[in-house]
């Protein structure tokens, strides 16, 4: 009988054991899922959280169990160091020039998005992800903000980065009249360059916060051609920028999405069907619209800098590749070769003509061997790599290219991107450049007071002679003052001829007074004005 009970005791707890190891199980699966989850990718991290509406009421909090409550207060902690955290940053950035213009996004866009994520708090269960997503956002945008303020508090670092930022901000000065013009809801207007262990690029995912960083090479500030690539990334920020432009301008030219054309060609037993290049160009349109955007910005030098950067190194063939991806997609960025055939179409269009002939001339003579010029373009397949004739694409690109640069696209109020005022460089533009690039090579600060047309000439400058790039890039910068630092050009007081005499002590006693006439109540307020002879 003994015997029996104790039988019956080892079931039941060897039963006790085998539950206890399936809810162990469970409970590990449940815990693996939640960290074998995809987070964020650094290139592409996620926007935060929209603000909520004001207007909306938060409906009554659920009763919270003790791991819910605690998750709740330490959310509210950690939004509350948020807040403090902005504030501060903001106080420093009223008190330091270069960094003013980033107090908006402290002072509005943090503020009104934490409200928004306290909202979100009231409502979110246990199992919510979005309330953390929105608070790492949060912190991301603030990393972000203070590597920025902290670059240009640099004494030497500010200058250099204060040069590249006026230069993006003439490339955005026409997306900003053009957007307000025709009432687009453009969410980005402050491009903010750092520099870093980065290639070239923007990030769009940082928007909604009206700041657009620009990440520029460690070398950038040593390579003239660095310098009009950054009018390919404003037109990254103004694509991305306006809600639904990317959408409706595919739409107009009928390609499809990046993800459906970035997909590997699919061959039919007859071959190469032309809806399958028709596809490819919906991978590529992002880039190609920023191409055609860039050459509009600067013209001849936008192509000579793709003439510099992407030629190839060892094999010609390198230019005619179609990259792929790690995942096995086609790369975004379409063949060397159509991204600087296409910067030459946009000059054929804007008029310049010669200059076209002679960067195409010099691209293709580089990428000739064995009498073989560029005249294909190569697929990477399963089983090796597919040659297709040119032609058929060129065409394709050029109807692209063509309907981007003059319209009609409803999407751009129905005009083309030449019908933005300010964006088109034409012969005037051009000419503009070639007076800098003379000036820049004897030696002198230009006296061009546009800094694309500056930068135009020092590339072309520094390609007639490479052997002075380094003095040609000091001189071109000299002639951009750079923002926030309270830079003049070196010829903003010289009387030149037919200026009239030198203002004499009451014209600028005039002008002192008057500045502080429009200053702000503030800075008036606390000293009085004192003007005393002799001053």
């Amino acid at each position: 009988m003994n015997e029996i009970k104790l039988v019956i005791a080892l079931l039941k707890l060897v039963a006790q054991l085998i539950w206890l190891l399936v809810r162990g199980i469970a409970a590990l699966a449940k815990w693996t899922f939640q960290v074998m989850r995809p987070k964020p990718v650094l290139a592409r991290r996620p926007p935060p959280l929209a603000a909520a509406d004001p207007g909306t009421a938060a409906p009554r909090p659920r009763r919270a169990g003790p791991d819910e409550a605690e998750r709740r207060r330490g959310l509210g902690r950690a939004l509350a160091a948020i807040e403090r955290r902005a504030a501060a940053l903001a106080t420093l950035a009223g008190l330091e020039r270069p960094n003013r213009r980033f107090q908006d996004a402290l002072t509005s866009y943090v503020p009104a998005t934490v409200g928004g994520v306290r909202a979100e708090l009231v409502r979110a269960s246990s199992t919510s992800v979005g309330v953390p997503r929105a608070v790492t956002s949060l912190e991301l945008v603030l990393d972000e903000i203070e590597q920025l303020m902290r670059q240009r508090r640099d004494p030497v670092l500010a200058g250099a980065l204060g040069d590249a930022d006026q230069l993006a901000d003439a490339c955005y000065e026409p997306i900003i009249a053009f957007a307000r013009a025709k009432n687009l809801p453009l969410t980005s207007g402050y491009p903010a360059t750092q520099l870093g262990d980065f290639q070239l690029s923007i990030w769009t995912g940082f928007n909604p916060t009206s700041i657009a960083p620009i990440f520029l090479p460690r070398d950038f500030f040593t390579r003239v051609a660095w310098w009009p690539a950054l009018g390919h990334e404003i037109g990254h920020d103004f694509l991305a920028s306006v809600a639904g432009l990317d959408y409706k301008l595919r739409v107009e030219l009928g390609l499809p999405s990046e993800d459906v054309g970035s997909r590997p060609l699919q061959l039919d037993p007859d071959g190469f069907k032309l809806g399958e290049l028709h596809r490819l160009f919906g991978g590529w349109f992002e880039e190609l619209f920023c191409d055609v955007f860039g050459t509009m910005m600067s013209g001849p030098s936008y192509v000579a800098t793709m003439h510099t950067l992407f030629a190839a190194s060892e094999d010609v063939r390198e230019v005619l590749l179609v990259e792929t991806t790690q995942s096995g997609s086609y790369d975004p960025h379409p063949p060397r070769h159509l991204r600087f055939l296409a910067g030459c179409r946009v000059l054929e269009r804007a008029g310049l003509d010669a200059e076209a002939r002679r960067l195409r001339g010099s691209w293709e003579a580089r990428h000739t061997a064995a009498g073989r010029g560029p005249d294909r373009l190569l697929v990477p397949m399963r089983h090796g790599v597919l040659a297709l004739p040119l032609e058929p694409f060129i065409r394709k690109l050029e109807t692209i290219v063509d309907r981007l640069y003059a319209g009609p696209l409803d999407a751009l109020g129905g005009f083309g991107l030449q019908g933005v005022s300010g964006l088109d460089y034409g012969p005037h533009e051009h000419a503009e450049g070639q007076r800098a690039k003379a000036a820049l090579l004897r030696s002198a600060v230009p006296t061009v007071r546009d800094p694309r047309a500056v930068i135009a000439g020092a590339v072309l400058a520094a390609l007639e002679r490479p052997d002075l790039e380094p003095r040609i890039l000091q001189h071109a910068r000299a002639a951009i003052p750079a923002m926030g630092t309270g830079e003049q050009r070196p010829d903003a007081y010289a009387v030149t001829a037919g200026a009239g005499p030198r203002p004499d002590h009451t014209e600028l006693v005039e002008a002192i007074a008057l500045r502080e006439i429009l200053s702000t109540p503030r800075a008036r307020g606390r000293r009085p004005l004192v003007l005393r002879r002799g001053l």
